[in-house]
């Protein structure tokens, strides 16, 4: 199963309580692509997500986001990881990403590529554990990972 997403991020700041930890509206729409097991299926995300940037020669960023996730049709995936327990998924759910990039302007010749970030991320839609009554008291969800290139404006 594949899912290609692509994100927007619109600055909120760029330092929390003095750090330098930059904050970003960062809605984003994906698409899972047609299998056996599924039709094509659109996945619609808002999420806030931070980076922070460790100042070595060559720089890494540690990013996380935190919002909520709607699909048109529940990825299979998702339902093969449920069924076992009973449950039934929603197509809106909590969505989470983790990621960790690497400055390519940092390890190229010159200054040109110092805006773009080679990156490896992981998409989780997940209900949090029964606890969230706004995704039904569900258990489970669905992770892809990926990697990405990102340019920074």
């Amino acid at each position: 199963h594949q899912l290609t997403t692509i994100f927007y991020g619109h600055p909120l700041t760029d330092r929390l309580f003095g750090l330098p930890i930059e904050f970003f509206l960062h809605p984003g729409v994906g698409l899972h692509w047609k299998s056996a097991k599924q039709d094509y299926e659109l996945e619609l995300i808002l999420s806030i997500k931070f980076y922070y940037t460790i100042p070595l020669p060559v720089r890494i960023r540690f990013g996380a986001a935190e919002g909520v996730s709607c699909v048109t049709d529940v990825p299979y995936r998702e339902e093969q990881n449920l069924a076992p327990k009973g449950y039934t998924t929603s197509q809106y759910l909590n969505y989470l990403d983790f990621s960790l990039d690497l400055n390519l302007g940092d390890i190229t010749p010159g200054k040109s590529l110092d805006r773009l970030w080679l990156g490896y991320y992981i998409h989780h839609r997940s209900a949090i554990f029964k606890s969230a009554q706004q995704f039904g008291r569900i258990e489970g969800g669905s992770n892809f990972q990926a990697i990405y290139l990102q340019y920074h404006f």
